[in-house]
């Protein structure tokens, strides 16, 4: 069942695993990549809002990263060498 420690646990892994396909294919980071972390350093347990909020954040922001992956190459430009 999903709860708001699942799926902050599940963001943070999918935006670590994010941030290293950028590394791994030297691709620049975006403010779709800021987004994710400024939403994990507000932990559910630390903000009194209700489970629903945090869970759909959570979910809406892992699909962006997905997606942003699945279309790295024609989203985010190339490190210049």
């Amino acid at each position: 069942m999903l709860t708001p420690q699942t799926t902050y646990v599940a963001l943070l892994v999918v935006q670590a695993l994010h941030l290293l396909h950028h590394r791994i294919t030297r691709r620049h980071i975006s403010f779709a990549e800021v987004i994710p972390a400024v939403v994990l350093c507000v932990p559910h347990f630390v903000v009194a809002l209700p489970a629903w909020l945090f869970m759909g954040a959570h979910l809406t922001l892992i699909a962006i990263q997905i997606i942003g992956s699945l279309l790295i190459k024609k989203l985010s430009p190339e490190w210049s060498e």
